[in-house]
């Protein structure tokens, strides 16, 4: 018993006398560098033509501002590129380094960038690994407002290329390059699959490259584009389908008898109110813009079938003003009432605004959803 005492005890004091010999076997992320590269210098490129592989990773759009042509994304970069200095093999497998000072690092920037936010915790967001034979891994998250022009002739159908470009901020391209990279996605830009809740939904995601020809040489540059596409949805149930409805009670109207003129302008202020309201609601969301959009031709359409309404509805009252209305004594025979000019005033204006409103929604629909 005692024996296995001490044989624990003294195992307990050789740990406590290794741990911190294990503990100062450490290097830091200078000494891990020092050791691979004893005369490198942060501030010099790799020799040599340097090519970024880079890969997007969408987590969140929280917002798209028609007003100013801008869209807030949160995202995080994946850059990957040699660097025959840092050769790691004789020392470490791999080494993730917490002092992003020590190596050199490419100037990536977003080309189309508007402004910057200070994400939490910033330290905690980035990461920087060198792998074996050189390869380094870089990692940071951003969030920004970028530009996004946008083209709203469509609304509330319509689509918008939304891109996020990243090249390098001070080198041409023949020292450094950018190009897309797949890893274990079949893209190069991943978006998280709840990252869009703006109203919009998710169509595409391309790539592309663009060149700057400058003074001082090409600079190039990889884009990312995100097509997106309006959600109408929260539209058709609040203003096209109520449209829709009120409109065909309005060509309907036609059918009650000109001899009830109280009845019928009551059914008519009511139904041409709900129109103008709807439309006016809808309206007033949009902003000002300098051409027009799909909404505004079809609240300026739903107007004038409302003014043809009324225009029929007063074109039948004073034809019947001139004629005596009753049927009954005069022609006999319930269809002897169609021969009353008030009755063929109302078939004809209602067949006209029927058959005009069928033809707009038939060609507003075409053309919207083409």
């Amino acid at each position: 018993m005692k024996m296995m005492r001490f044989g624990l005890l003294l195992l307990l004091v050789l740990e406590m006398v290794a741990y911190p010999t294990i503990a100062a076997e450490q290097p830091s992320d200078s000494e891990i560098i020092a050791r691979i590269a004893p005369n490198y210098n942060r501030q010099d490129i790799p020799k040599g033509k340097v090519t970024i592989f880079v890969q997007l990773y969408i987590k969140d759009v929280m917002k798209i501002d028609i007003d100013a042509n801008t869209w807030d994304v949160e995202f995080i970069i994946r850059q990957q590129w040699e660097d025959s200095r840092l050769d790691t093999r004789e020392y470490i497998t791999a080494s993730t380094l917490g002092d992003f000072a020590t190596i050199w690092v490419p100037d990536t920037f977003i080309t189309n960038s508007r402004a910057e936010t200070a994400v939490p915790m910033e330290r905690a967001n980035k990461l920087l690994r060198i792998f074996p034979y050189g390869k380094i891994m870089y990692s940071s998250r951003y969030r920004m407002t970028l530009a996004c022009p946008m083209s709203l002739s469509k609304f509330p159908f319509d689509e918008h290329n939304c891109s996020i470009s990243i090249g390098s901020y001070g080198h041409t391209v023949d020292r450094i390059d950018y190009s897309w990279v797949v890893y274990k996605s079949k893209t190069p830009v991943i978006v998280a699959d709840n990252a869009l809740h703006a109203g919009m939904n998710l169509v595409n995601v391309f790539t592309h490259e663009t060149t700057a020809h400058l003074n001082t040489g090409e600079y190039k540059s990889i884009v990312g584009t995100l097509l997106l596409q309006r959600n109408p949805y929260s539209y058709k149930v609040s203003l096209f389908v109520p449209n829709i409805l009120l409109g065909v009670l309005l060509g309907l109207s036609f059918l009650v008898s000109h001899r009830a003129p109280h009845a019928r302008m009551l059914l008519l202020a009511v139904l041409v109110s709900l129109v103008i309201g709807q439309n006016y609601l809808a309206l007033r969301n949009v902003p000002i813009l300098p051409y027009r959009t799909c909404l505004d031709c079809w609240s300026y359409s739903m107007a004038a079938f409302c003014v043809l309404a009324v225009i029929g509805f007063a074109i039948s009252t004073s034809v019947a003003q001139f004629k005596d209305c009753d049927m009954e004594e005069k022609l006999g025979s319930p269809r002897k009432m169609w021969k009353d000019p008030g009755t063929k005033t109302d078939l004809i204006f209602g067949s006209l605004y029927l058959v005009s409103f069928i033809i707009f929604q038939i060609a507003f629909w075409a053309m919207t959803l083409a």
